[in-house]
């Protein structure tokens, strides 16, 4: 048994994530709604969550941003490059 969210459109529901199950295989499915939040207590979680956050986990997460930020550049780099080959083969 797995249990994985999605989204209902119309008769559908879009899965989330791929499930290794052959198409067409039928399935039980258990419906439970999500409530979704407001802005105002997504904030007040995030605000909540970092309160409790030690010094230590705090230098953790600036390593993993600086780290997520550096593979944001390299992407945004790589991008660029094949933008101007693609400009230089027109």
């Amino acid at each position: 048994m797995m249990k994985i969210k999605g989204i209902k459109r119309g008769r559908t529901i879009e899965l989330s994530e791929d499930v290794n199950i052959p198409d067409a295989q039928e399935v039980d499915v258990e419906i439970e709604m999500i409530q979704q939040m407001s802005n105002e207590e997504k904030s007040k979680k995030m605000k909540d969550f970092l309160e409790k956050l030690t010094d230590e986990d705090r230098e953790k997460w600036a390593k993993i941003g600086e780290v997520l930020e550096k593979e944001r550049q390299m992407d945004r780099q790589l991008q660029q490059q094949k933008i101007n080959e693609l400009q230089v083969c027109n």
